[in-house]
């Protein structure tokens, strides 16, 4: 993390305040993930990115980046009208965004079988990244739509009731803490 908070410093993008957001949505986006320490681009970040920077070139640039916030710094310091510096930004960016619209494939993601058969229907349920992160399926959908949200094992029984194992849960605030099955 510090590593890339020196780089983003390095090119003159972002200020103090917008680096931990900035570095909680890759995280909570799963674009990357800790890896011994350091972050790691996922293979969902890998794809984002070179999604992004082949449609949108003149937009995934570090140099785009500084100018626009350097223009922004204009606009709060009244240099400048922000109606002209949002029209020069979306012009361009309109032309781009109806070329990706029309040329970017769909991509998907692998899944991931568990060891675990549908219970409605006995095919395997797959793992899947969807809009609220991670849950298993039923590998036959859209014939069989059986879902359950992804759960983190522990290997630990719950020493209050004996019978649940302990799991990993994720709150409201995407903050990480362990629960029994049970409750």
């Amino acid at each position: 993390e510090a590593t890339l908070i020196k780089t983003l410093e390095q090119f003159g993008i972002g200020r103090p305040s917008t680096y931990a957001p900035t570095i909680s949505t890759l995280r909570d986006r799963e674009y990357v993930g800790r890896v011994d320490g350091s972050l790691k681009p996922t293979e969902l970040g890998i794809i984002v990115t070179d999604l992004l920077t082949r449609h949108f070139p003149d937009i995934v640039d570090v140099q785009f980046t500084a100018r626009m916030e350097n223009e922004l710094d204009e606009v709060a310091e009244q240099k400048r009208q922000w109606v002209s510096a949002v029209q020069d930004f979306y012009t361009p960016f309109q032309i781009s965004l109806d070329r990706a619209t029309a040329e970017m494939e769909a991509v998907r993601l692998p899944e991931e079988i568990v060891d675990e058969a549908c219970p409605q229907c006995g095919k395997p349920m797959v793992a899947k990244v969807g809009r609220f992160g991670r849950f298993i399926a039923c590998s036959g959908y859209p014939e069989c739509k059986h879902t359950k949200s992804f759960q983190v094992k522990t290997g630990v029984k719950c020493p209050k009731c004996g019978t649940g194992d302990i799991l990993q849960r994720v709150s409201k605030k995407k903050r990480t803490f362990y629960g029994c099955s049970s409750y």
